[in-house]
């Protein structure tokens, strides 16, 4: 079978749909031929290493490129190909002549604007089928009123494997309770108020001996190293700046709760939450919000804590309960790894992908 990847989204460039790209691309490459179609130029290293793929770099101007793939894809895919799509943009560069489509839906490009809606709409009619990232995505899909699409839901978390038992129990060591934050730095991701609630319930020594590692770059960075000064929290809260790969997994194996209770910003919101996934892996819970797609990767009360991080007093609480309560982290967080292993783990998640696109 041939299958052309259609992206926006691709490696070297990072962040969660890049990753959800990479290991589709990879594991089809296994038993299919591969051609993909990036945004932005890839290099012709990323095929030597999987024979199966074929690369169509794009150099035009950002405005030309979806004519430039739609001309590619119209040379190249023949009746029976699978076009595969990681948004409605992307679907816009398919020829009219193509029937097999797919498109991932993430949640947060249903929060445009109502003229943009008629443009989604008319552009996710013609998928043979709608991947959506969480059941809130579902939800706001249903909204559009598309009638001749199905649609199902599969989580993103293709490219999360099982974490290996040693890695696990590296955790929980130490006498400090390690919080983690793994994001980009901006407001939704709800950092600031925990740090505020952090500040106080630290100043009134309601808590245990903590720390708290924020690694991520972004619009907020300097915003949280003023107010991480000015709440006296600079000998428990460091900001660690971009990590990944090895560093990243060190990360995880040596902290307790996963922090980050985000919450809807304007059109900003969190259409799933694959960090809570990452964390799950490696049994951690999570604190986490109530907005967008976050209840599908977080269960309240079994695998984390969900709250309205603009509520003080329940903020406070949740605190409180994750930092002194280590009985409950670890009930928590072997919920949450057997959570993972039963319905995010990559390749049961690819394996109903695969089901999903099955001709």
């Amino acid at each position: 079978m041939k299958y052309m990847i259609v992206t926006q989204t691709f490696p070297p460039r990072t962040g969660g749909m890049q990753n959800v790209m990479d290991s589709i691309c990879k594991r089809l490459s296994i038993n299919n031929e591969i051609h993909i179609f990036p945004d932005h130029f890839l290099s012709k290293k990323y095929s030597d290493s999987n024979f199966n793929i074929n690369i169509h770099n794009n150099f035009s101007p950002k405005i030309l490129r979806p004519y430039v793939k739609k001309k590619f894809l119209k040379i190249i895919c023949k009746h029976n190909d699978v076009i595969i799509c990681d948004s409605w943009k992307s679907l816009n560069a398919v020829p009219k002549s193509i029937n097999k489509i797919y498109v991932f839906a993430h949640g947060q490009e249903f929060l445009a604007k109502e003229k943009k809606f008629e443009k989604i709409k008319k552009s996710l009619n013609r998928a043979s089928c709608i991947i959506c990232s969480s059941h809130y995505t579902a939800n706001l899909i249903d909204k559009l009123k598309i009638s001749n699409t199905k649609k199902v839901v599969i989580p993103p978390t293709y490219s999360l494997e099982k974490t290996s038992e040693n890695k696990i129990k590296s955790a929980e060591k130490s006498e400090v309770v390690s919080l983690l934050t793994i994001c980009r730095l901006e407001k939704r991701k709800g950092i600031l108020p925990v740090l505020r609630c952090l500040s106080s319930l630290n100043a009134n020594n309601l808590l245990k001996p903590f720390k708290w590692n924020i690694c991520g770059e972004g619009l907020q960075l300097e915003e949280l190293k003023e107010n991480i000064k000015k709440l006296n929290l600079s000998d428990n809260v460091f900001l660690v700046g971009k990590i990944n790969g090895n560093l990243k997994q060190k990360f995880l194996e040596s902290s307790d709760v996963f922090v980050m209770p985000s919450y809807k910003v304007n059109n900003s919101i969190e259409g799933f939450g694959i960090s809570y996934i990452e964390a799950a892996a490696f049994r951690i819970p999570s604190i986490a919000g109530l907005d967008g797609g976050v209840t599908d990767a977080v269960i309240d009360k079994k695998t984390g804590w969900c709250v309205d991080p603009l509520n003080q007093e329940q903020l406070a609480n949740v605190l409180r309960d994750a930092i002194n309560n280590k009985d409950q982290r670890q009930k928590y967080g072997l919920h949450a790894e057997k959570n993972f292993l039963q319905y995010f783990l990559g390749e049961k998640v690819f394996r109903k992908f695969m089901d999903t696109i099955k001709i």
